[in-house]
């Protein structure tokens, strides 16, 4: 059976490839070459995150023909489009015209579009009047779509979020996304805290949908004893309306299929077939549609449905038999039955989410069984609405109002969750997280298969007494051992990277470390393994040398001195004790500094250049490693110190995108203003976006406000001692930078430690709190901080 399975799929890929090979799109897709295509929107455009500020949009698209010609596809070849903002008004259903950048990887169609979308249709006329192409197109005999297809289907969703909106907390963001799949109501905030707590999933409309709907079908035509004929055909009905309101999406078109062959199954007496029917509907829509092989959303949705099929039932006995003692009946039967159905389908999906994000979402179990009791309702009742919406518009308000108070307790559940302590943790690189990912599926098939043994063993009816009966317990099998030995290490290298580092450790992620050092200045850039870029070196070599070895920093590459100063340079010897970094440094011109000698009342002495230093000069662009730096602006002409200091911007590569530092040195207001003015004609402008600011002199007044204001960060970093005497930062610097993002102190917290999210490099996100020390409360939800204790006075204060 499995082989016979294995060679339908296997010739419905093979003639798939051969038709593309025939009409083009093959050689069109290895080309990677501008090709004018003609496209159906498949779902709603969702907006990527830039560390360039420019908005980009991505979106699930079908083409339906392609070329000059407007060659029309024998069947719909779907592709994922990202392109500018333009796209983000695109609508489901709708036609368009594109010029893209075709490519295709892992089995996937990548479109890349350089403008935005043109209306339907792309082709141009022969002057015959006749459309060149010699083929119809999947969805229209001129090789394009109607304009008005899914119109409809649009409508509805149009007036859904209309009806949904102004309800009670984030549920008129929620509730179209929980009913139709429509995110397009959804904030940024809400929609990054429904991922980090392991909720995306439910506004995206999956298989749990369909067997809600199916099963309230079923159980009120029964009651009112619908005969099963007619129980069926209503069954597959509502199954096929749903589908068609919701979008041929891949998870649902599985939930759709299984659903009509569950019904059948019922029908025809076989009802208890679960798995086979997940394996003929996966069979049925990878037949009839290759592509979604490789959707994550179809992947996802059988690997859901498999672990709860094999898991959830031996699973919720065992844990009956455990609450049973403690709880009441209904307690422990409810509370083992959403533990047994959430962590089975959790650790199903957990290698395929891995694969796809290099994250797992630590809270992710507890909060499905929390928001568990609120979906049934929103998934019926919502249901119900959107089918109304147009034909009966007060009975959908009524009930959309009953919806929006469990829709708005899941926001409630994704917000809290989210913003708990490493709600979202990455997943180690390298040989390591290898490894792990490797351990971690053995142990998760370990698990099931025990589950699976334990299930179908039968205890005799009559236990036998006396020296006849078996001997129970006191034997270990080598296997059994084994099995034990392969669960328990997975769920603790599992534990390791879901619990979060504890204070006074690094994260294994960390890019950018600011240092305790006390008053001074010091930051950590980490350029590879164990090494490191190392800006400014505080006054001393001790807490500096303290900081390397927290982070784990067996070489320096390069130390760049942002000016001459003793509480930037002191603790030099410390980095060039860790091999022979590349120095660089800045200071003003000969004529004006005087060597150890200040240029104006009242500011502290330079010290002299390190031996074998380069000077930094405006517009050196540099790098090592990971690390790249260029300095925007070095005044030598500056006539102090301060002034003189280095505007340097550096990029830290991560596994998860580039992280952009911005250091200021100890550059003072009237400096910085004439730099934001344009009167250095050699300085790049200020950088208009970075994720971290390195505040100017520890956060003194002298520093000023327009340039912390011109720049568009997500956290404003301040370097200054415990109870320094200067009265560093000053109230008056932090009421500037407050509203700007989040303020970290390392007088407060000790070293910052910072990692990049998954996912996050663009555009700056709302505060959220990570709760790791009451100085880095405030945090971002694209960057994650821990703090360390490695200062002079024990920092992490």
């Amino acid at each position: 059976m499995a082989a016979a399975v294995g060679a339908l799929v296997s010739q419905s890929v093979a003639l798939r490839v051969g038709e593309e090979e025939r009409i083009g799109w093959a050689q069109t897709l290895q080309a990677e070459q501008p090709v004018r295509v003609a496209l159906q929107i498949s779902t709603d455009p969702r907006e990527l995150a830039s560390a360039y500020g420019a908005r980009r949009a991505a979106v699930t698209v079908d083409v339906t023909a392609f070329g000059p010609d407007q060659q029309g596809m024998a069947e719909t070849t779907s592709a994922v489009l990202t392109g500018p903002e333009g796209w983000l008004e695109a609508a489901p259903g709708e036609s368009v015209c594109a010029v893209v950048e075709p490519r295709r990887e892992d089995g996937t169609v990548f479109l890349r579009a350089t403008a935005d979308p043109r209306p339907a249709p792309c082709v141009r006329e022969n002057p015959d009047g006749e459309r060149p192409g010699s083929r119809p197109a999947a969805h229209g005999g001129d090789g394009v779509v109607s304009p008005d297809a899914g119109g409809g289907r649009e409508r509805l969703r149009a007036a859904f979020r209309d009806q949904a909106d102004g309800t009670l907390g984030t549920a008129g963001e929620l509730i179209p996304g929980l009913v139709l799949g429509d995110r397009s109501a959804q904030s940024p905030e809400t929609d990054q805290a429904m991922k980090d707590a392991g909720l995306s999933h439910l506004s995206a409309v999956s298989g749990a949908n369909c067997a809600l709907l199916a099963g309230a079908v079923t159980g009120l035509l029964r009651l009112l004893r619908v005969n099963r004929t007619a129980v069926f055909a209503a069954v597959i009905a509502t199954l096929v309306v749903f589908v068609v309101i919701v979008g041929p999406e891949p998870s649902v078109l599985r939930a759709a299929v299984m659903g009509g062959l569950g019904a059948l199954a019922l029908f025809g007496g076989r009802s208890r077939h679960a798995f086979t029917l997940l394996c003929l509907a996966g069979t049925a829509v990878v037949v009839a549609v290759p592509g979604l092989a490789t959707e994550p959303a179809l992947q996802l949705s059988v690997a859901a449905t498999a672990g709860i099929i094999l898991g959830a039932r031996p699973a919720e006995a065992h844990l009956y038999r455990f609450f049973g003692h403690v709880l009441p009946g209904w307690a422990a039967r409810w509370l083992s039955v959403t533990l047994a159905v959430t962590t089975c389908a959790h650790l199903a999906c957990q290698p395929i989410l891995l694969a796809m994000t290099g994250t797992v979402s630590a809270y992710a179990i507890p909060a499905n069984m929390l928001a568990a009791p609120a979906v049934a309702p929103i998934t019926v009742l919502g249901t119900a609405a959107a089918g109304l919406v147009l034909a009966l518009p007060p009975v959908s308000a009524a009930l959309v109002w009953v919806i929006q108070f469990p829709a708005a307790y899941i926001g409630l559940v994704a917000h809290v969750c989210a913003g708990l302590p490493g709600a979202l943790r990455p997943w180690p690189e390298g040989g390591l997280g290898l490894v792990l990912a490797v351990l971690t599926v053995a142990a998760t098939a370990a698990l099931y298969a025990v589950l699976l043994l334990t299930e179908r063993r039968r205890h005799a009816p009559v236990r036998r007494q006396g020296l006849s009966a078996p001997r129970r317990g006191g034997r270990l099998t080598v296997s059994g051992v084994l099995v034990a030995v392969l669960i328990a290490s997975g769920a603790g290298g599992y534990s390791a990277v879901v619990l979060p580092a504890p204070a006074g450790q690094a994260p294994a992620d960390w890019a950018v470390a600011f240092c305790d050092v006390g008053q001074g200045d010091m930051a950590v850039l980490r350029s590879g393994p164990e090494r490191a870029v190392v800006v400014d070196v505080g006054p001393e070599p001790e807490p500096a040398a303290a900081c390397l070895e927290a982070l784990g920093i067996a070489r320096v590459d390069a130390v760049l001195l942002t000016h001459l100063h003793a509480d930037h340079t002191g603790g030099l010897d410390a980095a060039i004790a860790l091999g022979a970094p590349a120095l660089r440094h800045a200071t003003r011109g000969e004529g004006v500094r005087g060597l150890g000698l200040p240029a104006a009342a009242g500011e502290e002495a330079g010290t002299d250049p390190p031996p074998g230093s380069r000077r930094l000069r405006t517009g050196d662009r540099e790098s090592s490693g990971d690390v790249t730096w260029q300095v925007l602006l070095a005044d030598e002409d500056a006539a102090t110190e301060n002034d003189a200091s280095a505007q340097i911007l550096a990029t830290v590569q991560t596994g998860r995108g580039p992280l952009r530092v911005f250091f200021t040195g100890d550059i003072e207001q009237d400096a910085a203003d004439a730099w934001i003015a344009g009167r250095h004609e050699d300085a790049a402008a200020p950088p208009a976006h970075a994720h971290l600011y390195s505040v100017a002199h520890h956060g003194a007044r002298n520093g000023g406000a327009a340039l912390p204001r011109a720049v568009d960060a997500d956290a404003y970093v301040v370097s200054a001692g415990r109870e320094n005497s200067y009265g560093h930062p000053h109230p008056q610097t932090l009421q500037v930078l407050a509203p700007l993002g989040a303020v970290l102190r390392t007088d407060e917290a000790g070293t910052v430690v910072v990692s990049l999210e998954a996912g996050t490099a663009g555009a700056p996100e709302h505060p959220v709190d990570d709760g790791t020390s009451p100085a880095v409360a405030q945090t971002t939800a694209r960057l994650r901080f821990h703090a360390l204790s490695t200062g002079p006075e024990g920092g992490g204060r």
